[in-house]
């Protein structure tokens, strides 16, 4: 299954009428781990794909609401992330190619 099937999956959409954001996520996702992992768009395994479709997915929630730290509706409060989940974080800091720098 290619990256926009599993996400319109994990987000139950069945049709057709978000593919295009949600591939403007999956392409942001994508460019966003190449920076943070400094690795190459080769380098992008399998395993890391499913991280990428992660974000995507988390940022596609947030979608109206990037702005919103937390609201209060008819007595139910709702508290939103500002930046990616910490296991998302933690996950992609075990891809990050590791520098080396000369001793001296």
């Amino acid at each position: 299954m290619d990256s926009l099937s599993n996400i319109k999956l994990l987000l139950e959409i069945d049709n057709n009428t978000e593919d295009a954001l949600l591939e403007l996520y999956l392409k942001r996702a994508r460019r966003f781990v190449i920076n943070y992992c400094e690795i190459e768009e080769n380098e992008i395994s399998d395993n890391l794909l499913g991280v990428i479709e992660d974000i995507a997915v988390f940022k596609y929630r947030l979608k109206g609401v990037e702005a919103t730290k937390a609201e209060t509706r008819g007595g139910v409060s709702e508290s939103y992330y500002d930046s990616l989940p910490s296991d998302i974080k933690l996950e992609l800091d075990g891809y990050k190619i590791p520098h080396v720098t000369a001793g001296g």
